[in-house]
């Protein structure tokens, strides 16, 4: 007896919904304890090396697993492990092989491993929108507690130069966090499509806490001083300003807000913020000195063009070559100084193959699903995300971050998704339906 198109991808899913329910639910764990930083919270935990074997248990229970075993590697991840055994084999020829081994290979696992959970755990609908809601709330946690220990304590947690020996307050992350304030405002840009696109939309009570939470988070970036964090704001709202159907209303509501918001910044804000686009600001020099940052890195990159000095040295390469002492502040010069330009082709296909999800997705998205669906909006913050996000490559390094491989599991899990729904909804696709990006993008049909 023929079956009906879409049981069998509904059997199948069911399958591995089923048999991999711990395991996501560690997943879950592991992402609030990850973000929250459980463990520098929560003495006991960083004793037993708590995230640590929430991954150990995880990876298990993923190889152990029927429903994961055996699966296809996509072409992503393929790309992934591309770089680590690149890194592997080329240790007899880097400079520090060492830092390599302690610091690097561990760091970037660390990263690749959001991949690789997700890519296997997030199996559904349902997931999905389970990882998206614990992701926004424990990133708006981050944000909401340095904002409430500067109101109460006065707490700002960094500070910069502003020029003649005179230094300013920037907000970072809580004391329990580790990221500076351009991480924070990193955070502030990652979380506001999701906002935006996912939870405003789900209700009128939602709608509402979105207006309340916009103010909070722009006044937040103000308190950070990052003129990064401010050009991904911009980026976030050209984003939005192009996938919407009223951008002469947006245009006016967006000339209004920026004169209300520049009213109410203080004078060292807004001389910040003026150093982006002048030279006579107090606080050029600093601007220039992040391009002159970005030529002394690509020289150091230089050294060593085609290996590179080793996966996670990028700061010892910038002493080594430059005298300066931090990791280099632009993705793809990080990557370059560390693997070289084999490693910095191998993590640019694994971009494109990122992109190509993506894209394929909101073809078949706009296609077949309504504009109310939780796949298209989702779909609508991610590729927002992803703009923006590659805007902060320039400003941050990133090589080693969960952000990449977080997302870029997201991309091969959405377009699973949408395919799954079209088939469930018995309308096959076919590749006239794809045409004509989709043709020439063929990764995510050779998905496991």
């Amino acid at each position: 007896m023929e079956s009906r198109p879409g049981t069998n991808e509904k059997r199948l899913g069911n399958i591995a919904e089923r048999e991999t329910r711990l395991a996501f639910i560690l997943f879950l764990v592991y992402l609030v304890s990850f973000f929250i930083r459980l463990p520098a919270r929560i003495p006991p935990l960083g004793m037993i090396r708590f995230d640590f074997l929430l991954v150990g248990g995880i990876t298990f229970l993923i190889l152990t697993n029927k429903a994961t075993k055996g699966s296809r590697l996509d072409d992503a991840s393929k790309y992934l492990l591309a770089i680590l055994g690149y890194s592997i084999i080329t240790l007899p020829l880097v400079q520090w092989p060492g830092s390599v081994i302690n610091n690097g290979m561990m760091e970037f696992i660390k990263g690749a491993i959001f991949y690789f959970f997700t890519v296997n755990l997030v199996t559904s609908d349902r997931r999905l929108k389970w990882v998206i809601g614990v992701f926004v709330g424990c990133n708006l946690i981050r944000i909401l507690e340095p904002l409430f220990l500067n109101v109460t304590t006065g707490y700002l947690g960094s500070a910069t130069h502003l020029g003649d020996g005179d230094m300013a307050g920037r907000l970072a992350g809580a004391p329990a966090d580790t990221i500076n304030p351009n991480g924070l405002a990193f955070v502030i840009a990652t979380v506001i499509p999701f906002l935006h696109y996912v939870f405003a939309p789900s209700g009128k009570k939602a709608y509402a806490i979105y207006l309340m939470l916009v103010p909070v988070l722009l006044y937040t970036m103000g308190l950070t001083l990052s003129r990064s964090g401010v050009l991904a704001l911009g980026i976030i709202a050209f984003g939005i300003w192009l996938k919407s159907t009223r951008k002469m209303l947006l245009v006016v509501l967006g000339l209004l807000g920026l004169a209300i918001i520049f009213v109410n910044l203080s004078d060292v804000q807004k001389d910040r913020y003026l150093s982006i686009v002048s030279d006579d600001a107090r606080q050029s020099a600093t601007a220039q000195g992040r391009f002159d940052g970005w030529t002394s890195d690509f020289k150091v990159a230089l050294n060593r063009p085609i290996i590179g000095h080793g996966l996670g040295t990028s700061r010892e390469a910038n002493w080594n070559v430059a005298g300066k002492d931090q990791i280099s502040h632009i993705l793809w010069a990080e990557i370059w100084q560390e693997i070289g330009l084999i490693g910095l082709v191998l993590f640019s296909l694994y971009m494109l193959a990122m992109i190509r999800n993506f894209r394929e997705a909101g073809i078949l998205i706009k296609q077949h699903l309504s504009t109310d669906d939780f796949l298209y909006r989702a779909n609508q913050a991610m590729q927002v995300w992803l703009l923006m996000n590659l805007l902060f490559s320039l400003a941050s390094y990133g090589l080693k971050s969960y952000e990449w491989y977080l997302f870029g599991g997201l991309s091969v899990v959405l377009l699973q998704a949408v395919k799954t729904r079209i088939a469930l909804a018995k309308e096959p696709i076919s590749d006239q339906e794809l045409k004509p990006d989709a043709r020439r993008f063929p990764l995510a049909r050779r998905l496991r």
